[in-house]
């Protein structure tokens, strides 16, 4: 399942008001715009999307998400809205026929397969339940699978935001982790090369190398920065060797940018490995990093993508980022009072494509684009 457009209010008709328009998502996307134009809290709606279809998030103070998705070329529309912890509204949609619906009651009809050769039935959930996660049942409703699979699998990282002084200490008898965590780092990593050994290991060097990271080993073992006095077991950190050093680099010790490169790539080699990620989100790709080395990383990304079939969406406000993305790729959001405006190919072809004649880099599109803005001129997606 893929995700292909969502939007998003919350607050609605009251001075908190916040509201995101429909954003079409492809295979890979780049989202930008000016600082503030509402680009994190964008994928941030997705990833709480995500959380709530998982159970992780229960229905909070207020939202209102209206996603498409396509699963094998059948359309699923999800809607879901919730005021003060209770559900008002929720329904699937498949190919326009529905399948769930309930309102703030609780009450709501869902298709059952297995009743007379399938029909709709009554039911009824807490009203500040979601049906979509209490109703789960691969026999009865499996038309529901595919929403949860895609929310389980949907990886959300914030590269600026990893915890670089988060040190680990592990309990002699294993603890459960969440692998979508991003700051679990030291718990995938172990994880990884435990179940794919060297096999792992050495996909994260490779990687390493291609961003200009040239490492000899990557392991878990006590920082070389740190000693914590007074405590039993010492916390590990990921610790590695450069080649051009003769000393160990531990994960406090290491540069900002490479640390950040470092986490990402034992996340995104880990759900490689283990196929468990369909969509890829990134929110700031590049921070931190030089200009060959955020260029790099990009056509890293951009390959995996492509090799392994995962949804890549990146946001960004750096130059070095955006000239290395197919303007294709690109939505650029605006902000207007409480409003986040999306223009991108599907909705503007003619500015994207009279742009290319004019020999000027992305970044340039981005000036024009990101601060005069006007959205009144969006061609609905017509051809020149």
């Amino acid at each position: 399942m893929r995700l292909q457009s969502i939007s998003y209010i919350e607050n609605m008709d009251t001075p908190q008001e916040w509201r995101l328009e429909s954003m079409q998502f492809g295979q890979q996307m780049l989202i930008v715009g000016r600082n503030a134009a509402g680009k994190s809290r964008a994928l941030s709606v997705v990833a709480s999307l995500a959380r709530n279809l998982t159970g992780d998030l229960p229905p909070n103070i207020s939202g209102e998400y209206i996603a498409t998705f396509d699963e094998n070329g059948k359309e699923y529309i999800y809607e879901l809205k919730f005021q003060d912890f209770i559900v008002k509204h929720e329904r699937i949609t498949i190919d326009n026929s529905v399948y769930l619906e309930r309102g703030n009651d609780g009450i709501g009809k869902i298709f059952a397969k297995l009743v007379e050769n399938g029909k709709n039935i009554d039911f009824q959930v807490p009203s500040s339940s979601i049906a979509a996660v209490v109703k789960r049942d691969k026999i009865q409703h499996e038309f529901i699978e595919p929403l949860f699979e895609w929310a389980s699998s949907l990886r959300f990282y914030q590269f600026g935001g990893i915890m670089q002084g988060a040190l680990a200490v592990f309990a002699p008898i294993g603890m459960p982790f969440n692998d979508r965590d991003q700051n679990a780092i030291a718990a995938i990593f172990r994880e990884g090369s435990t179940l794919y050994k060297d096999a792992f290991i050495n996909s994260i060097k490779r990687d390493l190398a291609e961003i200009d990271y040239e490492i000899d080993s990557v392991e878990l073992s006590t920082p070389i920065s740190v000693r914590l006095a007074g405590v039993g077991a010492q916390p590990v950190s990921i610790n590695v060797r450069e080649k051009d050093l003769n000393g160990i680099t531990d994960q406090i010790g290491m540069s900002t940018g490479m640390f950040r490169v470092l986490a990402l790539l034992i996340h995104v080699n880990f759900a490689q490995f283990k196929g468990s990620a369909s969509s890829v989100f990134i929110d700031d790709i590049g921070e931190g990093l030089d200009f060959e080395r955020s260029c790099r990383l990009i056509k890293l990304l951009r390959e995996k993508s492509n090799e392994f079939s995962f949804q890549l969406v990146m946001s960004t406000n750096d130059k070095f980022v955006m000239n290395n993305v197919p303007l294709e790729e690109w939505t650029v959001l605006h902000r207007s009072k409480n409003v986040v405006h999306v223009r991108n190919y599907g909705n503007s072809r003619a500015a994207f494509d009279d742009f290319k004649f004019t020999g000027l880099s992305n970044f340039s599109f981005f000036e024009v684009n990101a601060v005069e803005m006007d959205f009144n001129g969006i061609d609905e997606g017509k051809d020149a």
